[in-house]
């Protein structure tokens, strides 16, 4: 069953980050030196990948900010509209 609340999602998230930190520690206590680099630049080479994607899509993020902000806004309007309805 997935969870539905958002402490449930919380705890959920807990748990597994748990569970890969305890992964993490015991493969990294039996990797060699050589393997550790390995790992550590495989990581970097991912990040880089994602990072350039982030760079090329940036105008994708502005674009999505732009419709938050009018998203805020107009939330903004139909409170101030439900206010002014409920005060009347």
């Amino acid at each position: 069953m997935l969870p539905t609340t958002v402490k449930e999602w919380a705890a959920e998230y807990r748990r597994i980050n748990e569970w890969e930190e305890q992964e993490r520690m015991a493969r990294l206590s039996q990797e060699t030196v050589e393997e550790s680099v390995r790992t550590y630049f495989a990581l970097c080479t991912l990040l880089l990948k994602l990072s350039n994607e982030a760079e090329a899509n940036s105008g994708l993020w502005e674009r999505r900010m732009q419709d938050y902000v009018a998203l805020v806004e107009k939330w903004k309007r139909l409170a101030r509209t439900s206010k002014y309805v409920a005060q009347s």
